[in-house]
């Protein structure tokens, strides 16, 4: 079991914060510190996979720090969240990525952004404490966002939303030590919190579902990485605790929804692979060992993602704004 570095790809000056890959995996788009998105073509040549630059944009709509880029299930817009307290929404026509909105709502850093998996919605999140949901709205040729929901139950910021891959569902996590999911009553239309996740001891930084959306797994500051099961349609349950792997803060995790392996993004300069073990009963399901790590740079690793759809690819971001391919090669049975 190995995880090969295939590419390393200079990418932004300054750090890299965050990637997202559109719904085929044939491109790629990666946001960081010099205010600037830009899009990667993701191909193999003989055999071996490589990201090369495609374009950028938005050099100059953002007067702060690009943290989080979101790419829609259609693939035909994207939005950005940035430090400037905006998130700005873009349309892709003929290859070309045109900004058509400019969201206000947040009063200070917008930290993460996220589509629905119906891409009706996208939600974000930030310093102010509250979690937003936007409804995007098409008539014939026009776009327009309409606020749908305003979600003010954290306490401290926000640091990340996730939505369910299947259902509109919500999740966010944040400085205050805890995950919180919310849901949309479809008798009045409001969003309302479904119920609140207590477990981590310090602040939470990253949520991913597997590919049942029965599960999701969440990562800490509290250098422990945890597995929540779905028992009721509104209760959830820590089912698992991984700790004494990683030495620092845990900023994000991936789940692979093609072969269960879970990586994790760690502050010690490492990536960390965790698979499940097989259940030969009831009482040994949701048990994961850590099966590889490898040290990625002498810099945070801020962000990763699985390929969607070619299940060996990993791609991460970090504190040393390059883009790394990594290919995993293992003799795992897929899950």
């Amino acid at each position: 079991m190995v995880l090969k570095l295939v590419q390393v790809v200079p990418a932004h000056v300054g750090k890299g914060w965050s990637l997202d890959w559109n719904p085929n995996g044939d491109k790629l788009i990666s946001c960081g510190e010099d205010k600037i998105a830009k899009v990667w073509q993701f191909k193999s040549d003989n055999g071996k996979w490589s990201l090369t630059s495609e374009s950028k944009f938005a050099e100059t709509s953002h007067q702060k720090t690009v943290r989080d880029v979101a790419w829609s299930p259609c693939g035909k817009f994207v939005v950005l969240a940035s430090f400037d307290a905006q998130v700005t929404l873009w349309e892709i026509k003929k290859g070309k990525f045109d900004m058509i909105s400019v969201v206000e709502g947040h009063e200070n850093e917008v930290k993460s952004v996220a589509w629905s998996p119906s891409g009706k919605y996208f939600a974000s999140c930030g310093r102010d404490k509250n979690v937003m949901i936007w409804t995007l709205i098409i008539e014939k040729d026009d776009v327009d966002v309409e606020c749908a929901g305003v979600m003010t139950g954290h306490t401290q910021d926000v640091k990340r939303v996730v939505w369910h891959p299947y259902e509109d569902i919500l999740v966010s996590a944040s400085y205050d030590d805890t995950i919180k999911l919310y849901e949309n009553d479809i008798d009045n239309g409001d969003w309302s919190t479904i119920t609140s996740l207590t477990g981590h001891n310090s602040t939470v930084w990253g949520i991913n579902f597997d590919s049942t959306g029965n599960r999701f797994v969440s990562c800490s500051d509290d250098k422990t990485v945890k597995i929540w099961e779905k028992t009721s349609q509104k209760t959830w349950v820590c089912v698992c605790t991984l700790g004494g792997y990683h030495k620092r803060t845990i900023y994000d995790v991936s789940w692979n929804k093609i072969t269960g392996l879970i990586a994790t993004a760690c502050g010690d300069n490492h990536i960390r692979i965790f698979k499940e073990l097989m259940a030969m009963n009831e009482l040994e399901r949701n048990r994961f060992e850590q099966v590889f790590a490898i040290k990625v740079s002498i810099a945070d690793v801020n962000c990763l993602a699985w390929h969607p759809v070619h299940e060996d690819i990993l791609v991460s971001t970090s504190d040393d704004g390059n883009l790394r391919i990594w290919e995993w090669e293992d003799d795992y049975e897929k899950i």
